[in-house]
């Protein structure tokens, strides 16, 4: 499996074991909710940090997120399960949901295309869009929608795999399940990944967080004077990072809630997994994958040439 160690996670403990907690310090807890743009409060549905925050600040916290997500490869155990996820779609396509800050994608495109052969195309979406992540984006190879689009009722045009990247967490557990319900009721495959887990030793792992700012700071571009102040002067950015971080911890799914959901969705045609990843050196990542069966597909593609040739 091109280096990742990828297994299904048969225990709700061995998710939250103090080696994976403690991992968190290279970057685990330091790339929580923020990445989508929003404050995490418990299972409130959109508290988007536009309506409060000054846009300078949230981009702040997005781009340190990102920064941290990007150099230290959070996410890249992910670029099999996309890969996986991908064979059995329709087309190369990969549309991101409540993408805030830009999240991993870039860095997996790379990844999907040196390790797996999949040039994909990749689509970034948010119900409150970043303008200047869009901007970023565009310069990293990536699209980002500027029109809003809300993870619960994803427009028809935009077809392929979806994705979610620490925000399946932001879902009351009936919204988690209606936007992997939709996913599956559209035929596309669809995978969410979570750093965060909803154990005693991970949420003490939180109080590591505003160290983690402190340090990777310097890595962030542009580095500028009012993100230093904010930092190290007046520390603002930790402490915000360090209660999303917090609240995202408390309300992540847990992987046999996540098992349960899926079970309720199974039908002839689509597979779910739910389990765990991770990449050498990296810290586990959680999953859910839901797919259309090859069978599903080929009778998919070939209902929609008929429709095209009448």
């Amino acid at each position: 499996m091109e280096g990742h160690r990828v297994r299904v996670a048969e225990e709700e403990g061995h998710l939250g074991d103090g080696h994976a907690a403690l991992e968190v310090g290279l970057g685990q807890l330091s790339a929580q909710g923020f990445d989508d743009g929003r404050i995490a409060l418990p299972f409130a549905r959109e508290p988007p940090l536009e309506r409060w925050v000054p846009g300078a600040l949230r981009d702040l916290t997005t781009d340190y997120l990102h920064t941290v997500s990007t150099r230290l490869g959070i996410f890249d155990a992910a670029a099999e399960i996309l890969a996986r996820g991908l064979n059995a779609a329709q087309g190369p396509d990969l549309v991101d949901l409540a993408s805030g800050g830009r999240g991993p994608l870039p860095r997996l495109r790379q990844l999907l295309a040196e390790k797996h052969g999949i040039d994909a195309r990749v689509v970034l979406t948010d119900k409150f869009p970043n303008a200047q992540a869009a901007e970023r984006a565009r310069a990293e190879g990536v699209q980002y929608l500027e029109r809003s689009v809300d993870a619960l009722q994803v427009p028809a045009d935009l077809r392929g795999m979806r994705t979610l990247f620490n925000a399946l967490h932001h879902f009351r557990p009936d919204e988690a399940r209606a936007v992997l319900e939709d996913a599956q009721a559209r035929g596309v495959p669809i995978a969410a990944f979570e750093t965060v887990r909803r154990t005693p030793p991970a949420i003490l792992s939180m109080l590591l967080v505003p160290l983690l700012v402190l340090l990777f700071t310097p890595l962030v571009k542009p580095l500028t004077p009012l993100r230093l102040l904010l930092t190290y002067v007046v520390p603002v950015a930790p402490l915000i990072i360090f209660w999303d971080g917090l609240v995202s911890a408390l309300r992540t799914h847990q992987p046999d809630e996540l098992r349960r959901m899926t079970e309720a969705l199974a039908r002839e045609g689509y597979a779910w997994e739910v389990g765990e990843a991770k990449a050498p050196g990296k810290a586990a990542i959680t999953y859910v994958l839901g797919r259309p069966t090859r069978g599903s597909v080929k009778v998919r593609a070939a209902a929609s040439a008929a429709r095209r040739g009448r």
